[in-house]
């Protein structure tokens, strides 16, 4: 009887594959040797999934992105005060080992996705995605707050502060969860007037 293949669980583990390439090699020492390397597989295999290096890493950053979304969308089911909202937008920031790898490998391809079109068309959907993410977080605070809020402003702020958090605590991990949940929660409590 010929073996069962779970192609979602190996694409996965591809994925997981390349972050870790990504995380000791950066981004330019990613290419299908490496990572069917890093997985224990032949290239061959590899490229039976993907074709090439660049749709192999165009998976990746669309999975990634999907990873992140279904925390999030777990997460904003609970987001019914601020701490509730402050939870769901821990889900963008590298608080632990796992979403610090995450968003080291988001910021490699966000950076390569510059030059490489097939890169740039998923990046352009999930950025637009995060700041969609944040004006809903806005609206949110703002019907809490039961006060008038500037959305536009306030989504650039927000995002600005989790884009600024995210890459301190992915490229300068000194900056801890600890202190990026506290500034998080602060800024916040100032947008609700708190």
């Amino acid at each position: 009887m010929p073996k069962v293949v779970d192609h979602a669980t190996r694409r996965a583990q591809i994925v997981d594959a390349v972050i870790r390439v990504v995380h000791r090699a950066g981004y330019a020492g990613v290419s299908v040797r490496s990572v069917a390397e890093e997985a224990g597989w032949s290239t061959g295999a590899i490229r039976h999934y993907f074709a090439s290096q660049q749709e192999l890493i165009a998976f990746a950053m669309a999975d990634l992105a999907e990873r992140a979304h279904r925390r999030i969308d777990v997460a904003g089911q609970l987001a019914t005060d601020v701490e509730g909202v402050a939870r769901l937008l821990e889900e963008v920031l590298p608080l632990d080992a796992a979403r610090r790898a995450e968003s080291e490998m988001w910021m490699a391809l966000a950076i390569a996705a510059r030059t490489e079109p097939q890169l740039a068309t998923v990046w352009r959907e999930v950025h637009g995605q995060l700041r969609g993410l944040m004006e809903s977080c806005v609206l949110m605070l703002g019907q809490l707050s039961g006060q008038a809020v500037d959305v536009r402003t306030e989504t650039d702020r927000l995002h600005a502060l989790i884009d600024g958090m995210a890459l301190h605590g992915t490229l300068a991990p000194r900056l801890s969860a600890a202190r990026m949940r506290a500034a998080l929660r602060l800024h916040l409590s100032q947008l609700v007037g708190d």
